[in-house]
């Protein structure tokens, strides 16, 4: 029994020392998974750095895509107008946020995952030297133990052995029989049984005591230092893993202020937005400065009976062919009428040999002409300044040299005088050209009912037409042949009232022989059909009004100059509207 019990209690100490072992192996895979979580910060330093450069890269390439003026767009109304400065400002105020994100990359890849990088290595090692300490702990207590246990088995053995010899000694002494020899034999056997039993005793105590100390050692010193050992690095895994993640945050907060600093930028920029100043700006860069067009006239056709009356029944068919020919045949004289000029040749002629040329900007309203008359006066004053200055500079150089011949010959100085002298009277006949052309622009201003204060007095740059409504030059070749039209091609129609005044109907137009002709024009053929676009207000003499989506018929082509001739779907009235305004389908 007491064997068992000393048995016992060696598989005892062997199962102690096992948890122990395995409590030691769980705080080890514990602190194999905190240095991962070290790794996975890295790696999402990493990432995000990558992501921080993508996103600068790609906000510069918006930047570049937004922040470029459109072709066509370069005109000194757009960069006048505070609103499109005010975009502009905006798209480049993201320059230096996207600069910042790509130090916020920098700031990763310098200060946080080198850091991480060293602190992985570093803790790895460390564990790595505690796994290899636990081990020789654990190598050396199960060493210890194994002698205990085997000087216990050696003892055992000699007990059972020292047992067996006393059970035999007793029965040789009691048997009668045995010789004495036997018996002193059977008594030596045993009394070196009893020796060998005593010395497995003294080397099983004196292993006993070694593992007992070897035990309170490992307990209570060498185990607790491995598990300080181990609590240490944890809590320095922590800190630096906290450390990493600061910096993590501090790599992005320290670009902050910047970037509030160009929030605040753009902020100012977008209050300087203006959108009253930049109304009136339109307004006064677009407006063309046409003189208001002259009061319609009433044209009183007479009464139809007069040329019933006077032609008599047998006329009906003349007057039936003169309609759908558009011509008229005098019988006696065997005269043809031509039929009337179109309403695109009244307005525009026949011809481009009727184009009047205005000068330089001559297409431009004359307001608008006006302002770039004004701007090419302002460049040229400045070329003849640069001129006289230079001149004047080549002047001192020459007087420098005749004080002193040293420097140079005052001779060759006389080329470039002259030259200067012959770029400064051009400049000067240029800006005597363009002033009489502003001055005309301003009597036809004046005339018009305008001053030339809203041009002279306005701090607006000079602005292109508007291409919102009908051409602007368009509108002034209207108004030009509408007066021309009233005073010449006009009188035509005035021909149909008689000089009767007492008649209270016109008479018609007569020959010489008193035979009354007629002229009408007939309604054009319709060459195909069309939808508009767009509104035209139609204000302009021979013009139509429109509305978006309406059906119009097609009765004359566009010549070139941007208008077609339509009628109303209901042939209420007919007249020219902008082409660029029409969606056409012509008849084949």
């Amino acid at each position: 029994m007491a064997a068992y019990n000393m048995l016992r209690s060696g598989r005892d100490t062997v199962r102690l020392s096992r948890v122990s072992m395995d409590a030691v192996s769980q705080i080890n895979d514990y602190t194999g998974k905190g240095i991962e979580y070290i790794e996975r910060i890295g790696s999402l330093a990493k990432d995000r750095a990558v992501i921080e450069n993508e996103y600068s890269s790609k906000m510069r390439a918006l930047i570049k895509k937004h922040g470029i003026r459109p072709k066509g767009q370069e005109t000194e109304l757009m960069n006048s107008v505070s609103f499109i400065r005010g975009y502009y400002d905006f798209v480049a105020g993201l320059q230096p946020i996207a600069a910042q994100h790509e130090i916020i990359a920098e700031n990763l890849k310098t200060n946080v995952i080198p850091f991480a990088m060293q602190k992985i290595a570093e803790y790895k090692q460390a564990k790595k030297q505690l796994e290899a300490d636990n081990a020789n702990l654990q190598k050396h207590m199960t060493n210890v133990i194994s002698d205990m246990n085997k000087s216990l088995k050696e003892y055992s053995k000699q007990f059972k052995e020292a047992e067996a010899a006393m059970l035999k000694y007793a029965k040789a002494e009691k048997n009668m029989e045995i010789s004495r020899l036997e018996l002193e034999k059977t008594k030596n056997n045993y009394q070196v049984r009893l020796g060998s039993l005593e010395e497995s005793k003294q080397s099983y105590a004196v292993m006993t005591t070694k593992a007992n100390e070897e035990q309170a050692i490992h307990y209570d010193k060498k185990l607790p230092q491995l598990l300080e050992n181990y609590r240490r690095l944890h809590t320095n895994r922590i800190l630096d893993t906290v450390e990493i993640l600061n910096k993590c945050v501090e790599a992005e907060s320290s670009v902050h202020p910047i970037i509030g600093s160009c929030h605040n930028d753009m902020r100012k920029d977008i209050e300087k937005i203006d959108p009253v100043k930049d109304g009136n700006l339109v307004v006064e860069n677009l407006k063309s400065g046409h003189p208001r067009p002259l009061p319609f006239i009433f044209e009183d056709m007479g009464n139809p009976k007069t040329f019933l009356a006077g032609s008599g029944a047998g006329s009906i068919e003349t007057i039936d062919s003169t309609f759908k020919k558009g011509t008229l045949m005098s019988k006696k004289e065997g005269k043809i009428i031509a039929r009337k000029q179109s309403m695109h040749q009244k307005f525009f002629g026949s011809g481009s040999n009727d184009k009047k040329d205005t000068g330089d900007y001559g297409t431009l309203p004359p307001q608008q002409r006006a302002r770039k008359l004004q701007g090419k006066i302002g460049d040229l004053e400045k070329e003849k300044e640069r001129a006289v200055q230079s001149r004047e500079g080549v002047i001192k150089m020459q007087m420098a040299y005749r004080e002193n011949p040293k420097l140079g010959n005052p001779v060759d100085c006389d080329a470039q005088i002259a030259q200067y002298g012959r770029e400064i009277d051009a400049l000067c006949a240029d800006i005597q050209k363009y002033r009489i052309q502003l001055d005309d622009v301003n009597a036809q201003l004046n005339v018009g009912g305008l001053t030339a204060n809203s041009i002279n007095g306005s701090d607006t740059p000079p602005s292109i037409r508007s291409v919102s409504s009908a051409s602007s030059g368009v509108t002034s070749r209207v108004n030009t042949i509408n007066d021309s039209h009233r005073n010449g091609g006009g009188a035509r129609r005035g021909s149909f009232s008689g000089s009767n005044g007492g008649s209270d109907v016109d008479p018609c137009v007569t020959n010489g022989h008193g035979k009354d002709e007629l002229y009408e024009e007939c309604a054009p053929p319709v060459l195909g059909e069309a939808i508009a676009q767009f509104a035209f207000d139609g204000s302009q003499d021979g013009t139509i009004r429109m509305d978006p989506n309406e059906k119009l018929w097609l009765i004359e082509k566009d010549e070139g100059d941007g208008w077609t001739r339509v009628r109303k779907e209901n042939n209420s009235a007919d007249g020219f509207v902008p082409s660029s305004y029409l969606k056409t389908t012509w008849y084949k």
